[in-house]
């Protein structure tokens, strides 16, 4: 009865969605499906009873995976990752949420750049060298075995934002410096040049998870990314994603 409920709500979200401007941000205020969307989006994320994931990050990891879905870049819609990087570095803030049985699977920890911050990150980047985390939408690849052990490659689609990840060689993959042993010796977790590091424990059985060509959501609260991201300034057309939980 439950997930017949939620799918009920979830066909009453896809049908909300209207055609908006690619690239720009859409005047949402313009929008009358605008305040039902997230209405309902809401009543999908109180289902999920996460409170450790923030209402905000979910509702933009929905609008955008729906574009992504809308654009055909979405070949794996099982999972949807978020990344919340308004949570600091010493509490879970990975979630890997089923959307076949709407429900969080993984929640862990998870490193951000060297440049991005120390125990928080609160600086972000697109260039090469720069050391720091990338915000936006990235469509996960193929797992492989390279320098960082078994790992996976991301590839950016947020135009300006994140799209050199495949040349700056962003990829999820385990690191010694990701666990609670390394919070609780020094009250925050190591940092990498830019990849969101994992604990070794989970890394294999997450990149198995989430590889070949989900979404994954690397969100903080800045409204220059969140009004200017291109992905986000999309509205997708109706009828165009899939049938999953997005």
């Amino acid at each position: 009865m439950k997930a017949t409920w939620l799918t009920l709500i979830l066909l009453f979200i896809t049908s909300l969605i209207h055609p908006g401007h690619w690239p720009g941000q859409p005047d949402l205020d313009q929008n009358p499906g605008r305040d039902a969307f997230f209405n309902s989006v809401s009543q999908v994320y109180e289902s999920l009873r996460e409170p450790d994931l923030s209402l905000e990050a979910f509702q933009n990891a929905m609008l955008g995976y729906r574009s992504l879905c809308s654009n055909g870049l979405v070949m794996n819609d099982s999972v949807i990752t978020i990344i919340d990087y308004s949570r600091p570095s010493s509490e879970d803030r990975f979630f890997v949420i089923s959307l076949k049985q709407n429900k969080v699977i993984y929640k862990t920890l998870v490193a951000h750049g060297r440049n991005s911050g120390e125990l928080y990150a609160s600086r972000f980047s697109n260039r090469t060298q720069s050391h720091q985390s990338a915000l936006g939408f990235y469509i996960t690849g193929n797992p492989y075995q390279g320098g960082q052990g078994y790992s996976m490659m991301l590839t950016g689609v947020d135009t300006g934002y994140n799209d050199h990840a495949r040349v700056r060689s962003i990829v999820v993959h385990g690191a010694s410096y990701a666990t609670h042993q390394y919070v609780q010796e020094y009250g925050r977790l190591g940092r990498s040049f830019g990849c969101p590091a994992l604990p070794p424990r989970l890394n294999d059985e997450i990149i198995n998870c989430i590889k070949e060509g989900s979404v994954l959501f690397s969100y903080y609260p800045d409204e220059l990314y969140l009004n200017g991201s291109p992905v986000l300034g999309s509205i997708p057309r109706e009828g165009t994603a899939s049938d999953s939980i997005f």
